[in-house]
């Protein structure tokens, strides 16, 4: 009987170790085989035969996904799964996996960071600082933290972590998502708001943290940004398409809001001469939210971790297209 392949596809400049995936698969007589990928092309060709592919740093679009003809699965490295094309995936009867809550607290501080910069002004003193500039402005005022409100667009593992820890900078946090568990709120201490404007219009600082799928595309638009209030602040840590970013540029131009802060574009890497890298009141960083010298790796045990369980015939915890797993129980049959 020929040995289940599961197939590593990395690009060149991420390559993922092979000893951190090993762990994972003891016990289980498979073929584990890495493949480094400079193009599309070469990845159609790295998937056939394969049944379970493992992938990171590439689209897996639907010519990906016809070229798979054994696959059982496609565990990703990310928390995100937009560069898998979920519909063909799930035609095909493939089960598709993430790397849920392999950052997630890393993208909560770098949020928290975001707030806290946008709050004391952090980089404008900074930048007036390195011109010569030693003063500070009135017109910059800061209001004290505490007591003031946030409001979170998404209450997942990583809005639970950044309410956490907005509570204990004394912060009230208010939280809007459709499809929170009823437990949750409670457990965290956030009050729930059905209504998004609602929501906007309650709020110092608004951060979204939702998936990026066709619901959330441009969640953030210009009704939203003109429900907010003009001395609230905006922040983005979860995918950059979540936000309208011309209705994002224009609320910032003309006032509707006082800043925020970015480590999201709607194209990345953004163009240099992207309007809001040229605005004092915008903080921008580099899709850089869920970085950190763990993050990595815990990234590949989670997806090592999902692919060596669908082996065994186990139901793996992080699964984003369910339905499939019932053909495949029944197709065992």
């Amino acid at each position: 009987m020929t040995k289940p392949r599961v197939v590593l596809v990395t690009p060149p400049s991420k390559l993922f170790p092979y000893d951190l995936h090993q762990p994972a698969f003891e016990g289980l007589d498979v073929e584990l085989v890495t493949v480094t990928c400079r193009d599309q092309a070469e990845v159609v060709q790295a998937v056939r035969g394969a049944d379970v592919v493992m992938i990171g740093g590439f689209r897996v679009d639907a010519e990906v996904i016809a070229a798979m003809d054994r696959a059982r699965a496609i565990c990703g490295f990310a928390h995100g799964f937009e560069s898998i094309d979920l519909d063909a995936a799930t035609r095909a009867g493939i089960l598709v996996t993430n790397a849920a809550r392999m950052c997630h607290l890393e993208v909560a501080n770098h949020a928290m960071a975001l707030i806290l910069a946008l709050n004391r002004k952090i980089v404008q003193y900074d930048r007036a600082m390195r011109r010569g500039v030693w003063d500070r402005p009135a017109e910059r005022p800061i209001p004290p933290l505490e007591g003031q409100t946030a409001g979170l667009v998404g209450l997942g593992a990583i809005g639970q972590a950044l309410a956490r820890r907005l509570q204990a900078f004394g912060l009230r946090v208010i939280a809007h998502d459709p499809y929170v568990e009823p437990m949750v709120p409670r457990e965290v201490g956030v009050r729930m708001v059905l209504d998004l404007p609602a929501l906007l219009a309650d709020s110092d600082y608004v951060s979204v943290q939702v998936p990026f799928n066709a619901r959330t595309r441009h969640l953030m638009g210009e009704r939203e940004f003109r429900a907010m209030r003009s001395t609230a602040y905006f922040v983005n840590c979860c995918r950059g398409a979540v936000v309208d970013e011309r209705a994002l540029v224009r609320a910032l131009q003309e006032g509707w809001i006082a800043g925020a802060g970015l480590d999201v574009f709607e194209q990345e890497p953004t163009d240099p001469a992207n309007p809001l890298l040229q605005m004092d009141h915008v903080i921008a960083t580099p899709h850089a939210a869920g970085e950190s010298t763990e993050s990595g790796a815990a990234s590949t045990r989670v997806a090592s971790g999902e692919a060596a369980a669908i082996l065994r015939g186990e139901w793996p915890s992080r699964v984003v297209n369910p339905e499939v797993w019932g053909r495949i129980r029944e197709a065992r049959r």
